[in-house]
């Protein structure tokens, strides 16, 4: 699974630049809920083929859990590792977004889960603890 195949057969589109300005994102992210994923700029060997997917999540406010909790790093364990990869280690330059708005958030990030799980034989990187 890649950002392509959650293009045509997930609709998760609307990609935008986490380096861009938070004003700018606040304008690009909604509030409501939606199934997200990082992409990155390049392909990584999985354990099973390859992909540009780092993360998969979902939040009932998208915005906060973008801005606040990744960009800002108010958060637990999980939300201060990938603020980590983002800030510190300037992942954010080379990172997108893509969002699907859907009220089934849940089940559909544990779709997703399930599926790149099968593809590759491992979660997306940024999904793993450690």
């Amino acid at each position: 699974m890649d950002s392509k195949e959650l293009e045509k057969r997930y609709g998760i589109k609307f990609w935008c630049k986490l380096s861009d300005d938070l004003n700018d994102l606040k304008q690009k992210i909604p509030k409501e809920p939606w199934v997200y994923a990082f992409r990155l700029n390049r392909y990584l060997e999985m354990l099973k083929g390859k992909s540009d997917i780092l993360y998969i999540g979902s939040s009932k406010d998208l915005q906060k859990r973008i801005i606040k909790n990744y960009l800002k790093g108010v958060g637990g364990q999980t939300t201060k590792r990938i603020h980590n990869c983002l800030i510190e280690r300037k992942y954010k330059n080379f990172i997108e977004v893509g969002l699907k708005s859907t009220k089934d958030y849940k089940n559909l990030e544990k779709k997703l889960l399930d599926k790149f799980e099968k593809d590759h034989d491992q979660l997306p990187p940024w999904n793993r603890q450690g």
